[in-house]
């Protein structure tokens, strides 16, 4: 017993470590414009600067028109909300319409080939498509939303097939969007209540990619594009 006592207070009182605080000398790198290049980084990052640039100049597509956003609609907002609609209609869930936010386009697209890197500066964000099922109040607080910001980036394929009867008194309905304003950005936050949300986890920008290289040149036809 006597040892057993003698162990712990060594454990306690003769073992303790010492941190003694020193001052590690630096040196300061003073950068300017008489600084010699230094080409070994660049030279480091060249192949993978080069293989982002070959990638980004891809064609994928052809646009017969200059196209930019406008409200209450425009070519290039319809074209994205088809784009996005077709690649969540592709997952083989039901999707009546797509909503995007006029926010979320970020830059026009030229008339002439379609490169990946222009479809990055369209949408240079991570937003991934979410299917949501809204009630019929939710969705006609949605569409208020929607005419109180003078109109969004719109894809309706609800009057395809049925009459106007049966879309007015439909129980539910399922729209496309991003995730984020499925989140309520943009002061969305009616979509946060809905009935029911699916992750699809497909980026809105690869939607676009596939979208266009399966429709060469883009088919730029919808009736609302001319407001």
């Amino acid at each position: 017993m006597r040892y057993s006592i003698i162990w712990i207070v060594v454990l306690l009182f003769g073992c303790k470590l010492v941190k003694h605080a020193y001052v590690q000398p630096t040196s300061n790198i003073t950068i300017d414009e008489q600084a010699p290049e230094d080409n070994t980084i660049e030279q480091m990052i060249l192949p993978y600067k080069e293989g982002m640039s070959a990638a980004m100049n891809e064609v994928i597509g052809f646009s017969p028109v200059f196209l930019e956003k406008k409200k209450p609609k425009s070519i290039l907002g319809d074209f994205m909300a088809q784009a996005t609609y077709t690649a969540a209609a592709a997952t083989g869930e039901r999707v009546d319409l797509c909503l995007l936010n006029y926010g979320g386009i970020r830059s026009t697209l030229d008339s002439g080939d379609i490169t990946i890197g222009e479809v990055y500066q369209i949408m240079p964000f991570e937003n991934e498509i979410a299917i949501l099922t809204l009630s019929k109040s939710q969705m006609d607080t949605l569409m208020s939303v929607v005419a109180a910001k003078g109109g969004e980036p719109f894809a309706n394929h609800l009057w395809e097939k049925q009459t106007a009867y049966n879309i007015m008194n439909r129980a539910t309905y399922r729209i496309a969007t991003n995730d984020y304003m499925a989140n309520g950005g943009d002061n969305y936050a009616i979509l946060t209540r809905a009935l029911e949300r699916i992750d699809t986890g497909i980026k809105i920008r690869d939607g676009l990619i596939t979208y266009i290289k399966a429709n060469n040149p883009l088919p730029l036809t919808y009736p609302s594009s001319t407001h």
